[in-house]
């Protein structure tokens, strides 16, 4: 238990804290007035000021923000962050709302940005530590869609889909998430290269963390896993590794969303802190490296949550200084602050299911 929520304190941390500070950064090299950095919401629990900035940890620990000054939804905002000082000011230079377009559009991205460069980085220091297995397959079912495809022994898998993978992890992870879709894998063997299609069959395990019977896609392959298909990779191989894992996880994560609107995958997957504090303990059980492993794929899911068009999250920021690029006025205070409380109530029931989610987990249901 001690474990678990050590390793979730750890995750979540780290993970708000290098998106704040991206938002943070960015902000100070554009000299907007920064009054608060926080991790958590809601009520201030010890912290300290230097300069204009107060840094502050909060009661809540879901998230975490950077207070600008000049923003026109803090009305909205407001409600989840710590009381301020009530004191009134006037507009300034150095408000958000007062700067140019870029530099707000680089403020915005700046926590997304960070957070993808954390994975980048993550994943090519395990990459480099711990090497690679090649998707080199050493055995095939009899029946099974691999074997259907004329996939044999020996084969190497080199793309699925048009993506160029490099391990036997990536393979695995995209056929995962696509039963009963057909999928084209590139092969080569002993020099010929070749392009099949195969279907994954629909396969069910118990999950521990989800406490239900899960469902994934199989091809009927297993993969070599003797020393003639590892690869150890130097600095460079390591930062494409981490570069290919970085953009292949994106895909994953924004797939699952679209699907989620298709309703090709049910709400009931979404997990919410507890599920992550399950797996954080998970992973941090079984080591340093696959830790910072697990802490790269919450940093891509971290950052494409965020770049959802939704206001209050990064995305619908962003999706506001878009629609002012193309009409070249600002989106009108009272809209922003009505389409951001909208948003604020979608993302607040959000948490809700999801911590439902969790609960109904634990309990079997």
């Amino acid at each position: 238990m001690l474990t678990t929520i050590l390793a979730t304190a750890l995750v979540l941390g780290v993970l708000i804290l290098v998106h704040e500070l991206g938002h943070f950064w960015a902000a100070k090299a554009v000299d907007i007035e920064v009054s608060r950095f926080s991790i958590g919401f809601g009520p201030r629990i010890w912290g300290f000021r230097r300069g204009e900035t107060e840094y502050v940890l909060s009661a809540l620990p879901l998230g975490g923000y950077v207070k600008m000054e000049g923003m026109a939804d803090e009305e909205v905002t407001s409600k989840l962050e710590g009381p301020s000082n009530g004191e009134a000011r006037e507009p300034s230079p150095r408000d958000f709302d007062a700067k140019p377009l870029w530099a707000r559009f680089l403020v915005i991205s700046a926590g997304v940005a960070m957070n993808l460069l954390f994975a980048f980085l993550a994943f090519s220091l395990v990459a480099r530590s711990q090497g690679v297995y090649r998707p080199v397959i050493s055995a095939v079912d009899a029946g099974s869609p691999a074997d259907s495809a004329g996939i044999v022994a020996g084969d190497l898998v080199v793309s699925v889909d048009g993506r160029a993978v490099g391990s036997r992890d990536e393979v695995g992870r995209i056929i995962f998430g696509r039963a009963g879709q057909p999928v084209r894998l590139e092969i080569r063997h002993e020099g010929a290269t070749r392009s099949v299609s195969v279907v994954p069959y629909h396969a069910r395990e118990y999950d521990e963390v989800a406490r239900d019977t899960v469902e994934y896609g199989r091809i009927g392959v297993r993969f070599d896993a003797t020393e003639e298909s590892f690869r150890s990779l130097n600095l460079a191989e390591a930062a494409v590794a981490g570069g290919r894992q970085t953009m292949s996880w994106v895909r994953e994560v924004y797939d699952f969303f679209v699907r989620l609107v298709t309703g090709e995958r049910s709400p009931r997957e979404l997990g919410g802190p507890i599920a992550i504090g399950q797996l954080s303990g998970m992973a941090a059980r079984a080591g340093f490296w696959p830790l910072l492993n697990f802490m790269a794929i919450i940093s891509v899911n971290l950052a494409v949550l965020n770049l959802l068009p939704i206001p209050v999250l990064d995305g619908g920021h962003l999706l506001f200084l878009g629609i002012e690029a193309v009409r070249g006025k600002a989106v009108s205070m009272e809209q922003r602050l009505r389409f951001t409380q909208i948003g604020m109530l979608f993302v607040l029931g959000l948490m809700v299911w999801a911590f439902a989610n969790d609960i109904l987990r634990i309990v079997g249901a």
